[in-house]
């Protein structure tokens, strides 16, 4: 049966899908929607259009760079100061034939972030970035060089990052014909929320393609499926409305992920609270290190320099400490069991800091009920048990699933923004070093991945992964979310008024919304106190 070659198909891996025609045109939403302007001496051929505070500018041409004549390009400049004569901060180039998913997702990106958290792309990345560790995740194969780092996409598209760090850095597609290459090169110092929103765009997007516009070299190298499949790209709503007005259905600021030092400082007092589902939008909150460490202290545990230990000297927890190299940020927090006292590291779960850390919380209280269960003088009470079987509170969820042949297993959220994958456990993972499952969360403005080790108890992977899954809210304040045009689109976001937090769970959870203590109710004559939980579930959460 023939096919429709105007039939609307998604298309995977989205670098060999060619580039596509746009729902508009780039220059035209930039002046509508961000009060772009052109220049005056620019061209239609070669048009010039920069930013209300002129700091930014996207202009198309030919530009030298090094022994090379890029030719017939887009380039997007940020700028230290709106003067004509100011310094240049860092540079973008995009070739002719780059997937219109990079060039309008990166330069719509670095408009809004220009508009709502101007340090996030007026900035270098000279603290470090991650866009290697978020492609490791999503199966590219990193290759270390004498001179450079080759990252290496399961399709066909590379990623080389200098090991000189004022030397430019390249996202590209060079297997294949010359008239179907094409190259995103960044210039040094280019700021890391516009190479993550290139690396995420890569690993996690489907491209949405008319059959005709598929090339014809590609076609046995790509996947084609039924265009409802297609991930959302996340900037696409950014096109969908021909003004910037405040959204309607969401009205939350869309601001830059926190870094860990900043989720250490008081929130404002005066932010709204609000309930947030599905859980990977909550973010991390405010102070949420600072709570679950201040419930752990009052339950006997030791505080050390950068971690602290159980009673009984068998679990361990770590929390962000604002430390900013990439490896740290990566496993920011850190749970471990042993199972004696003194013993060696038995299991451990490690994650970013941008997690929710009522996961961390809840991870803490299924393995202190493991140990409560076991009593003092058991000589095992972690038992290991079948990894994959932590993961099923996901299938219950109605999360889609895949299983290899070789055994491991495949989960992804139903908005497709989060993904867990198990390997069948081996010696070979605790002897290398890796995780036998990962969890990974790629919002763009969200991003964080959790590991977990080949001997941890599956009950402790449930206990992570039921929460995570849970269709209960979680609180926050407004100014502790972290949310782009697309999380706020999928996110369901419902006031609540403090006041009425009248339970102690759920003013615990308030608490952590806010990154403060909020005032006790007082007790009711003749009313026992209680230990309670690490885990600061929102109202009606399950236990």
């Amino acid at each position: 049966m023939p096919t429709d070659p105007d039939e609307l198909v998604a298309v995977r891996p989205l670098e060999l899908a060619g580039t596509g025609t746009a729902p508009s045109d780039l220059g035209d939403h930039l002046v509508s929607a961000y009060g772009w302007e052109h220049d005056p001496d620019s061209t239609a051929e070669e048009p010039l259009l920069v930013s209300p505070c002129r700091r930014m500018a996207l202009e198309h041409g030919d530009f030298p760079l090094g022994r090379r004549n890029l030719r017939n390009h887009w380039r997007l400049s940020t700028y230290a100061s709106g003067e004509p004569d100011a310094m240049g901060l860092w540079c973008v180039w995009f070739s002719p034939r780059t997937p219109y998913e990079l060039t309008h997702g990166l330069v719509l990106d670095a408009a809004g972030r220009l508009d709502s958290d101007p340090s996030s792309v007026l900035a270098d990345r000279r603290a470090g970035d991650d866009i290697a560790r978020i492609l490791s995740d999503a199966g590219w194969t990193i290759k270390q060089g004498p001179w450079r780092t080759f990252i290496h996409a399961p399709g066909a598209a590379t990623l080389l990052v200098p090991s000189h760090p004022e030397r430019t850095l390249a996202f590209s597609l060079g297997n294949t014909s010359s008239d179907l290459a094409w190259e995103v090169i960044a210039s040094p110092w280019a700021p890391e929320a516009v190479l993550r929103t290139a690396a995420v765009t890569l690993a996690s997007d489907a491209a949405l393609r008319r059959r005709s516009e598929i090339p014809a070299h590609h076609l046995a190298r790509v996947t084609i499926e039924p265009a409802a499949v297609a991930t959302l790209p996340r900037w696409r709503p950014l096109l969908e409305t021909p003004t910037r007005p405040t959204d309607l259905e969401n009205p939350l600021p869309a601001t830059t992920a926190p870094t860990a030092a900043e989720q250490l400082r008081p929130a404002d007092p005066e932010a709204d609270l609000v309930t947030v589902t599905p859980r990977h939008y909550a973010g991390p909150g405010r102070g949420g290190a600072e709570q679950v460490k201040g419930q752990l202290t009052a339950q006997g545990w030791t505080v050390g320099t950068d971690s602290m230990t159980s009673p009984c000297g068998r679990l361990g927890l770590a929390w962000p400490d604002g430390t900013n190299t990439p490896t740290r940020q990566s496993a920011a927090w850190r749970v471990w069991g042993a199972q004696h006292r003194g013993g060696s590291v038995a299991w451990r779960i490690t994650s970013g800091d941008l997690v929710p850390p009522e996961l961390i919380a809840g991870v803490v209280d299924e393995a202190l009920a493991m140990l409560d269960e076991a009593g003092p003088d058991s000589r095992q009470p972690f038992q290991a048990g079948v990894l994959a079987l932590g993961l099923l509170p996901l299938a219950e969820a109605g999360w889609q699933s895949t299983v290899e042949p070789r055994g491991s297993v495949s989960f992804r959220s139903p908005d497709g923004y989060v993904a867990v994958h198990c390997d069948v456990p081996t010696a070979l993972h605790d002897l290398r070093g890796k995780p036998a499952a990962r969890i990974s969360c790629y919002r763009a403005r969200g991003y964080w991945m959790a590991e977990i080790s080949a001997n941890t108890p599956s009950r402790l992977a449930a206990a992570l992964c039921r929460d995570l899954a849970s269709p209960e809210p979680l609180l926050r304040s407004t100014t502790g979310l972290h949310l782009d045009a697309t999380d706020r689109k999928v996110a369901v976001i419902t006031p609540v008024d403090a006041e009425a937090l009248t339970a102690p769970a759920q003013r615990r959870a308030a608490a952590l919304a806010h990154g403060t203590q909020l005032p006790r109710p007082s007790a009711e004559p003749g009313t026992a106190t209680t230990s309670t939980p690490v885990s600061t579930p929102a109202p009606g959460q399950r236990r």
